[in-house]
């Protein structure tokens, strides 16, 4: 586990969950570990797209089922918006049904709830670093279908 450094930029993470007790968890296991704060969460697409343009944060973190709509709709909004800012989906639902889906709206990665809290941080930083976060099913999975979309 990483101690925090005061001397080290730290990378600004916001995060959009419509459950505060995930949110405020999830807060607080970044903003424990070197290089990572939390700058702003919302609830909602509405308030997420208002603090992620007010607070410019190196990365946001998504949850599929939102309140007010789908996080994968929201990641698409965001890209669009602002295609050199990653999104990492994190959400309960399985990676099968869902990673494909997080890929093709232009989602840098995405990681389960149930993941353990190593594999977290470890798709956080591979995402920031610019690099794609999917497990090794869905890697092959994309790279069959691009491999035979022509057939």
């Amino acid at each position: 586990m990483s101690v925090k450094n005061n001397d080290e930029p730290r990378r600004r993470i916001f995060l959009v969950d419509d459950h505060p007790v995930t949110r405020e968890g999830l807060a607080q296991l970044i903003n424990y570990h070197a290089g990572l704060r939390v700058c702003g969460q919302a609830a909602t697409i509405v308030a997420a797209l208002a603090g992620i343009h007010t607070s410019q944060p190196d990365l946001v973190i998504v949850d599929i089922s939102l309140g007010d709509g789908n996080g994968l709709e929201l990641t698409k909004h965001i890209v669009a918006k602002s295609p050199t800012l990653p999104v990492l989906i994190m959400s309960m639902y399985p990676e099968l049904l869902y990673g494909e889906r997080a890929w093709r709206a232009g989602a840098g990665g995405y990681v389960t709830k149930q993941a353990p809290t190593h594999e977290v941080l470890a798709a956080i930083r591979q995402v920031l670093r610019g690099e794609l976060y999917f497990s090794e099913k869905i890697r092959k999975r994309l790279i069959h279908e691009q491999l035979h979309s022509g057939d």
